[in-house]
Order: C-alpha cells, then structure tokens, then sequence
C-alpha cells in the first residue's frame, strides 16, 4: 500500500503459539550467550545451534505432513530439550545467572509441552 499501512501476510508457523515462544526463546539464549563469561563459547554456541534447531525444525514441520511432519517435530522437541541441558551447564558452570535460567527454564516447558502434543497430533 503507498500509505505505508502494508499488509503483512503470515505464513503457517508464525500463527502458532509454540513457534513464537520458541523464537522468544532463542532470543533469550542469544543474550544469555552474549554475557556469558570466557571460557563458555562452546556451551553458548552449542545452545544457540539448538535453539536455532527448534525454530526451524517447527517451522520445517508445518510445512510436512504426516509422518515427515511428526518427524521434524520430534527433532525440534528434541532441539528444545538441548537448550535446556546446554543451559543447566552453563549456569551451574558460573555462565548463566539464575534469574536469567529460570525465565529461560520456563520457556522450555511451554515450548516443549506444546511440541508434545504437535507431535503426537501429527504421529495420531
């Protein structure tokens, strides 16, 4: 539109509730990740390649159907699962405070309930 009113079209993954936590999620590790201290690049990339593994994985799947879409689910669920791990490392290594894991903590829980039930929806 010229009056600078465009219309945004969403696609089918931006109008589900656990792509959009799970992008909250991913910018929630990525500035957990940028303050973290030396010595923890490895656990803070680790947990952005999974975190980054759950967005696109969900997305991935929406675009599926059946079997291939219980599938990228799974893996995206599984994507979320490392994020947690990967930041229960990096907290009880001194690399993430505690404030910063519980608001991240639970993300992941949203995330991966809702994947859950995407997924045994889609394996039904």
């Amino acid at each position: 539109m010229a009056d600078g009113h465009e219309l945004v079209a969403l696609l089918d993954h931006e109008r589900l509730d656990a792509y959009r936590v799970a992008v909250q999620l991913d910018a929630l590790v990525v500035a957990l990740v940028r303050r973290a201290p030396r010595g923890h690049a490895w656990l803070g990339d680790q947990a952005q390649r999974a975190s980054a593994s759950t967005v696109l994985n969900l997305a991935e799947a929406l675009g599926r159907e059946g079997a291939d879409r219980a599938r990228a689910l799974r893996i995206a669920r599984g994507s979320a699962l490392e994020v947690d791990a990967a930041l229960t490392l990096l907290t009880q290594r001194g690399g993430c405070n505690p404030v910063s894991r519980s608001e991240a903590r639970a993300l992941t829980l949203r995330v991966v309930a809702m994947l859950t039930r995407l997924r045994d929806r889609a394996a039904g």
